[in-house]
């Protein structure tokens, strides 16, 4: 859906623009990737809100983003499912955290601890090639090697100086978890599983029209 709404939209401004007919499938890229995050931040912030969760729920979105661009990892095949997998995710962790308000003097180890593995698996299998954007480039693989650790560390700087709720901290803690849980096999396995579960439950919803033959 969102690809033929970014496709069509390429093509009014490439034709009103006077543009190249070769710039369509660019500028449908770039129109892709800013509905796409629109309409992910309007259920990031609207779900989370109605349930009572949204800090928490934020505190996870942004120790996935800044990890999950540079790190890579499983995806589920279609933008829909990837938002709904995502939105399930990020506000279960949001319910869980608030219940349990972190983990009490634990939450701060947990952290320090899941952020040392994220450090070894980044050194040792970042980036992570996806089929939709494999990195063959040695060059492109240590630039996002490098990014990945920046973040890592930017997340220990901003525990460090921000005065955090532990419910937060251990928002964020859990999500890394869930990304480096998506680097490895079993992560891709279990992200397959769920992306075959919800083109089931989707053609539940949205059966294939039967072709008619004359």
């Amino acid at each position: 859906m969102i690809h033929n709404s970014s496709l069509r939209l390429a093509k009014f401004f490439a034709f009103n623009g006077g543009m190249n007919a070769s710039r369509v499938p660019v500028i449908a890229y770039g129109l892709e990737l800013i509905l796409g995050l629109f309409i992910k931040l309007l259920f990031f912030l609207i779900v989370p809100s109605l349930l009572g969760v949204l800090p928490q729920t934020l505190a996870a979105l942004s120790a996935s983003a800044l990890f999950r661009l540079p790190a890579g990892g499983a995806h589920c095949t279609s933008f829909g499912r990837c938002l709904i997998g995502s939105l399930l995710a990020f506000t279960t962790i949001g319910l869980l955290t608030k219940l349990t308000v972190g983990l009490g003097q634990g939450t701060m180890p947990v952290f320090y601890i899941i952020v040392g593995l994220a450090v070894v698996a980044t050194i040792y299998m970042v980036p992570v090639d996806n089929p939709a954007r494999p990195v063959p480039k040695k060059e492109e693989r240590i630039k996002m090697k490098k990014w990945a650790l920046g973040a890592l560390g930017g997340y220990v700087i901003a525990v460090a100086v921000i005065p955090l709720d532990r419910d937060i901290i251990f928002a964020a803690s859990l999500e890394l978890s869930l990304q480096l849980l998506t680097l490895l096999p079993q992560g891709h396995k279990a992200m397959h599983c769920l992306d075959c579960i919800l083109i089931k439950l989707s053609s539940l919803y949205y059966p294939r029209r039967e072709v008619k033959t004359r």
